[in-house]
């Protein structure tokens, strides 16, 4: 089943408050290997490393994930570990072409009936589950505990001027980017995945622009309200806006219930060709 022609989409953004726009987004679709994925990077220090990521991260993920797949299912390696690569790979591109400042890096990745997320900075992923909502990403802040001392055992510093910084400098931990803050500021990503559900409805991906000012609940609750996700995606903006954000606003709104759906009933005709196999 094709995920590009069950989840609808919704996308907006606006500079904001800002005088420059430094945010990039990214949507790939790959019908006849049940890919989709969508992604949301929020620039700091100009726009060239979100640029660069945008159109780097998941090419090459899918690269080494359609080399895996011309080996036998017990060779190949994991998608997690793919995906961990990809971010490695694009930050040390990044470095290398001496880019200025970094970007955060949210990707949310659907392959048959599974998810993964990923993330590095403060661009957050969240899942509508029943009539609540979770959260895919963690926002990587350096005051965190194990980010805190992982800066420290590096020799680094987070200093905190109204706003914990690393290095007095940069208000995120993990980023792709930030050459001048290596090895403080890692591209490592945390990863979560799981199985989609009929339980599923929607997922955000948004920058701090709209979390800064938003909670999730209220977010999913305005896009369930609109049950269109281009609206909905203009809604969060707006909102995001009128309640005072001071940064570049970016956010993809994908419905998927028809997708779900569909993998509820595919589920449903597997176990019943199963149970009369095993009648058989």
């Amino acid at each position: 089943m094709s995920a590009a022609t069950t989840i609808r989409i919704g996308i907006s953004e606006d500079v904001g408050y800002r005088g420059d726009m430094e945010d990039e987004h990214a949507i790939y679709q790959i019908p006849e290997k049940a890919f989709f994925s969508a992604e949301v990077y929020d620039g700091h220090g100009g726009r060239r490393a979100a640029l660069v990521a945008a159109e780097m991260l998941t090419p090459h993920f899918l690269h080494s994930w359609f080399e895996e797949l011309k080996k036998q299912v017990s060779e190949r390696r994991p998608e997690r570990e793919l995906v961990r690569a990809a971010y490695l790979e694009v930050d040390k591109y990044v470095g290398e072409a001496d880019i200025d400042g970094g970007t955060t890096a949210a990707a949310l990745y659907l392959i048959d009936d599974r998810f993964l997320g990923a993330n590095v900075g403060d661009t957050r992923i969240v899942l509508g589950v029943r009539e609540g909502v979770f959260t895919l990403t963690l926002d990587h802040k350096p005051n965190l505990p194990e980010e805190l001392e992982r800066i420290e055992e590096k020799g680094g510093r987070v200093v905190n001027l109204g706003v914990p910084r690393v290095q007095g400098l940069l208000a995120v931990s993990r980023a792709i980017g930030d050459r001048i803050l290596k090895p403080f500021v890692t591209a490592e990503p945390r990863i979560i995945e799981g199985y989609l559900g009929r339980e599923n409805d929607y997922a955000i991906i948004a920058c701090d622009g709209v979390w800064d000012v938003l909670v999730p609940e209220i977010v999913i609750d305005l896009v369930r309200g609109l049950d269109d996700p281009q609206m909905a995606a203009d809604a969060i903006k707006q909102s995001a806006l009128d309640n005072g954000t001071t940064d570049n606003v970016s956010v993809i709104v994908l419905d998927l219930r028809e997708f779900t759906a569909n993998l509820a009933r595919q589920r449903m005709e597997v176990t019943t060709v199963t149970d009369r196999a095993y009648e058989k």
